[in-house]
């Protein structure tokens, strides 16, 4: 039983995914600001040859979204200033078959750090906390994943990026995102975690 037990761990730590992700903003030569998201593999990980036909890593530098520059998007108000009590983790990790999508599909990443925060100080602690509240595990960098419509303008938060090992053994988890509160007549009510 012992040797069933060594076995059946170490073929699900074969079976591990070994992704990191990395957002950066940095300024380009003319002065402009370049928001781009790296997805980094390990050798034995295919999820970078899936997204991008690049074994190691693949670099995304981000579109300028529909009304993001300024404060008009009600979505990128509520990423920056009340995402970490308006809206909750559903602990329900993308399948690592479907991680992919994520990646491939038109989405807007979103860190703490971002050219897309009109609302407080590129650095501040304040929204690198609340992100990471985000996430179950401790989290150095979570990003948020929002959903664009066909007008190129965010409409809902989407995913949440985190590290830790979550239910598919993987360094990186990509967790499904929920509203925390509906809205009715005049009356908001708490969803259940």
């Amino acid at each position: 039983m012992k040797h069933f037990l060594t076995a059946l761990i170490l073929l699900g730590t074969m079976n591990a995914q070994a992704w990191t992700i990395e957002s950066k903003v940095q300024v380009g030569s003319k002065g402009e600001f370049i928001d781009t998201v790296t997805l980094f593999c390990r050798a034995d990980e295919s999820l970078c040859e899936t997204v991008c036909s690049d074994k190691n890593a693949c670099h995304k530098e981000q579109e300028l979204c529909f009304n993001c520059l300024g404060t008009a998007n009600p979505v990128l108000r509520t990423v920056f200033t009340e995402v970490d009590r308006l809206y909750r983790n559903t602990l329900q990790a993308v399948p690592v078959q479907d991680t992919a999508k994520v990646f491939k599909s038109s989405h807007v990443f979103i860190a703490a750090r971002s050219i897309y925060n009109f609302y407080s100080a590129i650095d501040s602690v304040e929204v690198q906390t609340r992100f990471q509240n985000l996430c179950p595990n401790p989290s150095a960098q979570p990003l948020l994943v929002l959903e664009k419509n066909l007008n190129n303008e965010p409409t809902r938060i989407k995913y949440v990026i985190c590290d830790g090992t979550g239910p598919y053994n993987q360094e990186m988890q990509v967790l499904e995102y929920s509203p925390r509160v509906e809205s009715g007549a005049q009356e908001i009510k708490l969803n259940k975690p």
